[in-house]
């Protein structure tokens, strides 16, 4: 067993889609890196929650994201037509095996050290600074310590436990699951699909039905139950009882009703529940809904999103509140720092944003260019311990470099 107290320059709790490229940009840029997480592979909703298809990445016919998680991607679907669909400005759909493979050899081959099985339990922090990370395992305690630490975990666990201000959210969450056994070649147009669906629905959803790369499988976003506290692990065993309940009642629903469906089973039913939003942390700067909604610009924007506004919840007949936006809008780096611990970073969906801003920028595919960004800035920030003295206009000429879109669309 190695030595319990373990250092490294860079420390990501939380191996997710943005965990993951935080953790494979601050790696290639030379920094000592580990990546925690509690589950036994990375991607978290992508895999883990069986998300399909990973979305968006585009607006209007252009990309607004790209960097080395597009890369993967396209990559991906180069490898085996099962592993994924073509990219689009929409979004592929992987299959979570393969993909899981793909980020997993990625992180590896980029000099990342892996920690599986393993929970942030609470912190060590040094006046405003965090110190260490207390991690608890199979192998019992232990303590990581870092130069720089980057939350990842979805939910802002790090920042609370650091004492960094936050807000509280909560949508409709759901449990994604496969069916096969599909017929395609039977099957309706998904405009009659739903139709049957609505007369014979489980729930107050929409059926949102996305084909999976293998032709005889499909992924499932149907089930839902809102008003639950995402932080709270009594609720949370509640909903995913709950939800693989519904799960099994829309198998019916599918056999029973849906041409091509006939002999369809479940295949899997996702590991890892899919909480859409708990803690929002108070950052430098919040992005709002007024942001979102005018394609808002900011100097030291660091990724780009054009992600609808999805507020999840049982208004307007199921598709609670939804609307399209005219164009991207910029994320700013002060939106994933704060004011209390200086050498943390958040990325993902817990930054600093309101209710409705942080419906659009929760998706996956922002999620790929705001882990990127943290990560880089994680390992410039290495030497002088200091998030906040980061300089952008470098942080964004690396970011460029390796293909990621920070200039609005045209």
């Amino acid at each position: 067993m190695k030595d319990q107290k373990h250092k490294f320059d860079v420390v990501i709790a939380g191996g997710g889609i943005a965990g993951t490229m935080a953790a494979i940009a601050a790696a290639n840029e030379g920094c000592r890196t580990l990546l925690i997480e509690r589950y036994a592979a990375l991607g978290g909703m992508a895999t883990l929650g069986l998300v399909q298809p990973i979305t968006m990445w585009g607006i209007n016919g252009q990309y607004v994201i790209g960097g080395r998680g597009r890369d993967i991607l396209e990559n991906l679907s180069a490898i085996n037509p099962g592993a994924a669909t073509p990219m689009s400005h929409y979004g592929p759909a992987c299959d979570a095996e393969y993909l899981k493979q793909s980020l997993e050899t990625a992180a590896i081959e980029s000099g990342v050290e892996l920690l599986y099985h393993a929970w942030v339990t609470g912190v060590k922090k040094e006046k405003d600074a965090l110190a260490e990370l207390q991690v608890i395992s199979k192998a019992g305690a232990m303590t990581i310590a870092g130069d720089i630490f980057i939350d990842a975990t979805g939910d802002g666990d790090v920042a609370a436990l650091a004492g960094v201000p936050f807000d509280e959210g909560s949508q409709g969450i759901t449990l994604m699951f496969i069916v096969a056994g599909i017929k395609r070649e039977d099957c309706p147009s998904m405009k009659v699909i739903g139709e049957i669906w609505d007369r014979h629905k489980v729930g107050y959803r929409k059926l949102a039905l996305f084909w999976h790369p293998r032709k005889d499988a499909a992924y499932i976003n149907v089930t839902e139950v809102e008003g639950v506290n995402g932080l709270d692990p009594w609720a949370l065993t509640a909903a995913t009882v709950e939800c693989r309940r519904q799960s099994w009642q829309t198998l019916e629903v599918l056999k029973a009703h849906i041409p091509g469906f006939e002999n369809v089973y479940i295949e899997q039913t996702a590991p890892a529940l899919g909480v859409r939003e708990t803690r929002r942390i108070q950052g430098c700067y919040t992005l709002t809904e007024e942001d979102v909604l005018t394609g808002t610009d900011f100097p030291d924007t660091i990724a780009r999103a054009s992600c609808p506004v999805d507020v999840h919840g049982s208004k307007n007949a199921g598709c609670g509140d939804y609307g399209t936006l005219k164009k991207s809008y910029g994320i700013p780096y002060r939106s994933l720092i704060n004011d209390s611990i200086r050498n943390l970073i958040v990325t993902g969906r817990p930054i600093s944003a309101d209710h409705i801003a942080h419906s659009s920028l929760r998706r996956m595919a922002p999620g790929f260019a705001l882990g990127e960004a943290a990560g880089v800035a994680a390992a410039l920030a290495a030497k002088s311990g200091d998030v906040g003295a980061v300089s952008v206009s470098k942080l964004q000429d690396i970011l460029e470099k390796h293909g990621a879109i920070l200039r609005a669309e045209k």
